[in-house]
């Protein structure tokens, strides 16, 4: 029997080699690095009690202290990421809940997600969403017959900006960018244009499903201003998630109330978390998962960070 979570979880991240990923999650491997999938329900914890056992074992068997009052279920419910973007990412859609399981089976999820963009190159730019005035005949005409460009709609972003994307809202992130993406716990994704790369076995376009799946509704954009030492701000919330964004500088405190885990990942700097029974330090895009039945920790040290959690 697992025994139950009630100290903070450190996460051993998985890295996944991309076509258009950079240098900056792992300087060293051979191929570049696109992804870091820094919480996610088959990554195993590091050190503890609990080491070698992942989330989804964790969750299966102590729900309640570790997902909280508010999940609806058993399953760990988000998937968290880092990417680092040195080229243009395919042109995509992702469905929501019910058409996952119209179109891939019964058990998948949708997907609706957020970014925030922790770094940005001059001039980076991100598709979110189709231009303004789209109609929905035009766009699934345009869809099906490769023309999907003609209707994506470019925004330019810098560091510090925050993008909510609904599910079926056609999205491509662009070169220059590193970003931390938070969504539901699934990677049913429906590629509609990938600039022309080769379409090899695992970069095939899904053009019929991304055309029943596409809407014409726009992305959230939204623009954060600097936060003062110890503070806490809220960045987006949809059903599925809050995001927050945390600087140290000054002593923090958070508390999960038995209502929610807390994914915890810091951006730059190192924080030192502490709670009743002990403490940890982590280490510049590193993340831990708080549990639900832990209550009240601290945070110190000169940071920044990114917490999700449900709403």
């Amino acid at each position: 029997m697992v025994a139950s979570p009630r100290a903070p979880l450190v996460l051993r991240p998985r890295l996944a080699q991309r076509v258009w990923g950079g240098r900056r999650l792992d300087p060293a491997a051979p191929q570049p690095i696109g992804e870091a999938w820094e919480v996610y329900e088959e990554n195993e914890v590091e050190g503890g009690p609990h080491a070698g056992h992942t989330l989804a074992e964790l969750s299966a068997a102590h729900p309640h202290e570790l997902l909280g009052r508010r999940a609806r279920g058993t399953r760990f419910p988000l998937l968290i990421k880092l990417l680092d973007c040195a080229e243009w990412l395919s042109v995509q859609v992702h469905p929501n809940d019910e058409q996952a399981r119209e179109l891939a089976g019964e058990g998948q999820l949708g997907k609706t997600e957020a970014w925030h963009i922790l770094d940005a190159a001059p001039g980076a730019e991100l598709i979110a969403g189709v231009r303004p005035g789209t109609e929905a005949g035009l766009l699934r005409e345009a869809i099906l017959g490769g023309r999907v460009m003609d209707h994506a709609h470019r925004h330019p972003v810098t560091t510090g900006d925050t993008v909510l994307m609904p599910a079926g809202t056609l999205h491509a992130l662009g070169p220059g960018l590193f970003l931390y993406e938070v969504q539901q716990t699934s990677d049913l994704t429906y590629r509609v244009y990938d600039w022309d790369r080769p379409a090899s076995a695992g970069r095939t376009l899904h053009l019929h499903e991304s055309a029943i799946v596409t809407t014409t509704a726009q992305a959230t954009l939204m623009t954060s201003e600097a936060l003062q030492p110890g503070e806490t701000r809220e960045l987006t919330r949809c059903d599925y998630f809050v995001l927050e964004r945390l600087t140290g500088g000054a002593p923090l405190t958070g508390d999960t109330r038995g209502e929610s885990f807390h994914a915890l990942t810091v951006t730059s700097g190192e924080a030192r978390l502490t709670w009743a029974e002990g403490g940890v330090t982590l280490a510049p895009l590193r993340s831990v998962v708080i549990p639900a039945a832990l209550g009240e920790y601290r945070l110190a040290g000169d940071f920044t960070a990114l917490l999700s959690r449900l709403p």
